[in-house]
């Protein structure tokens, strides 16, 4: 979470850490799916208080290196 905090800055309503990606989650791009090597945080997608309806945010974080792999819509809607 501190990783995450520190990518996306203050006022980001975090939602939850999960080991690998959700299968809920359609996330475009090349990276580890693997819960042994990733963390995927889901957070909203505007710092503050705005309050939408839309998809959740996911940053894919790599447990080897800390390094954020994806950071985009979760394109959970609907």
């Amino acid at each position: 979470m501190k990783i995450a905090e520190k990518h996306r800055g203050p006022g980001y309503e975090f939602y939850g850490i999960t080991h690998g990606v959700p299968a809920n989650f359609s996330l475009y791009g090349n990276f580890p799916r693997n819960p042994d090597d990733v963390w995927c945080v889901s957070c909203s997608n505007h710092a503050g208080k705005h309050h939408i309806v839309a998809s959740s945010w996911a940053l894919v974080i790599s447990k080897e290196t800390g390094e954020v792999l994806y950071d985009g819509s979760a394109n959970d809607e609907g």
